[in-house]
């Protein structure tokens, strides 16, 4: 079933770029890097609470100029994903772990232009499109504090570490990003963008 997904893919690559490559615009080159927040979102576990965990994402393009508003930009890009979650049971008793995911993602984004068609000048522009992604590494860590066995008066920190794919985590993912920025011609770029999953990332794994 993936498989098909990725022929899609390959091919959605090779056609977008022929249609438009006979236009009178020139495409243009992207670096991307991105600064985010990523958080837990759906049903997880009984008492556990979800926090935003720093991530980053760096990647590469090209900007094919459809019109002298539209472009199809499409991306390929690292980027960071995960948790962090916290269950307390008492004051002093807790599990803390952080899920740290790795991905190489493709964005097919389409760009429209509302502001300033200026050579120099910015303008406000929208972006949207699917993104399919696949995990390449990842690492979980977990720190649990609770009785010391020794001691019952006292309580003892343990930190351990593992894999994340390997305990039920999706490791092909897919979605829809949605963004609004200040895009000019010739100079860097400003906006935000917003990213959420089409999938449980609990599934199993594909």
């Amino acid at each position: 079933m993936m498989s098909s997904y990725f022929k899609s893919i390959f091919l959605f690559i090779l056609l977008v770029p022929m249609c438009v490559l006979g236009q009178k615009y020139k495409p243009k080159k992207i670096f991307h890097l991105e600064a985010k927040s990523v958080r837990f979102s759906g049903d997880g576990t009984s008492k556990e609470s979800y926090f935003f965990k720093p991530a980053v994402e760096v990647g590469i393009g090209l900007q094919y100029p459809i019109t002298a508003r539209a472009s199809f930009s499409p991306q390929l890009a690292l980027s960071q994903r995960g948790y962090h979650a916290k269950t307390n049971f008492s004051d002093s008793v807790y599990v803390d772990r952080t899920i740290s995911l790795n991905y190489l993602d493709f964005s097919p984004n389409l760009e429209i232009k509302l502001g300033s068609l200026s050579e120099y000048g910015g303008g406000l522009t929208v972006w949207a499109g699917p993104y399919f992604g696949v995990g390449l590494w990842d690492n979980s860590t977990y720190i649990s504090r609770g009785p010391n066995p020794s001691k019952p008066t006292t309580f003892v920190t343990t930190t351990t570490s593992g894999e994340s794919f390997s305990r039920d985590l999706r490791r092909v993912d897919m979605g829809f990003k949605v963004g609004l920025g200040i895009v000019s011609q010739n100079f860097v770029s400003l906006g935000v963008t917003y990213q959420t999953l089409a999938a449980d990332p609990y599934t199993t794994n594909l």
